[in-house]
């Protein structure tokens, strides 16, 4: 048996879980209670020239009051440890998506160029393109026989799952860019290549800068890498969704 009896190591878990009744079912037994042990322990004190009866009943008594006490401390430390660590798990878990919210607030107030979204970039009076961007898939270039003038492939994993055919390869690298950065639905392509490569160029020139400046902020609110990560991403879903909206 153990020095600390199943009723006394349970006692603050089902104090703090409304079931402090339930504890009268567990046994209050313990090591401490064993006539063996009770033995074993007053052989000691008379060996160690504790000859009165009485006085070894009351050391052995009092150690043993102390002892149920200590372990049980050590228990309830414990059982606090582990409650503490897991609080902090689940804040770890709800961090990133608070951090990221603060961020997009500041954004929203003092950055708000960098809530531009691709059809701010466009030249509508130019000639234009329409095109069905699917709302899932990875975006890849595709060039074949088929397709002179270039395509665009949406893969998930080896499988394609959509195709949109363009009308110049350069609309085609076009639309790789912005579906890769989240613009998916009716979208609008320059047709003219040139118009294409500027507009490409200018945009991934906006995500870089962008990218950067979260990052930059990010840094000031954590050193810690891993958590940089997770709160980057929280708020790029953030920035996407209000770009979309």
């Amino acid at each position: 048996m153990q020095f600390l009896s199943e009723r006394r190591m349970r006692r603050m878990a089902f104090a703090n879980s409304g079931r402090k009744a339930d504890l009268k079912a567990l046994s209050d037994l313990s090591e401490l209670d064993m006539a063996d042990r009770r033995a074993l322990d007053n052989a000691v004190l008379e060996m160690l020239g504790v000859k009165r009866q009485r006085e070894r009943d009351d050391l052995i008594n009092e150690l043993y009051a102390y002892l149920g006490d200590f372990f049980e401390w050590i228990r309830q430390k414990e059982e606090k440890a582990i409650a503490n660590k897991n609080k902090a798990k689940r804040k770890a878990a709800t961090l990133p998506a608070e951090l990221a919210a603060q961020i997009l607030a500041e954004i929203k107030d003092t950055y708000g160029q960098l809530l531009r979204s691709y059809a701010d970039f466009l030249d509508l009076n130019r000639p234009f393109s329409t095109f069905d961007l699917p709302a899932t898939g990875v975006p890849q270039v595709h060039e074949d026989m088929f397709a002179p003038h270039g395509s665009v492939r949406f893969m998930k994993g080896r499988k394609q799952i959509s195709i949109v055919s363009t009308k110049t390869p350069e609309q085609a690298a076009l639309v790789v860019v912005i579906a890769t950065h989240g613009r998916r639905g009716l979208t609008r392509v320059p047709f003219d290549p040139n118009d294409c490569v500027s507009l490409q160029k200018r945009y991934e020139t906006f995500i870089d800068d962008r990218s950067k400046r979260f990052k930059s902020m990010i840094a000031d609110r954590t050193s810690d890498p891993e958590l940089q990560d997770r709160i980057y991403d929280a708020l790029n879903d953030l920035i996407l969704h209000e770009t979309r909206a």
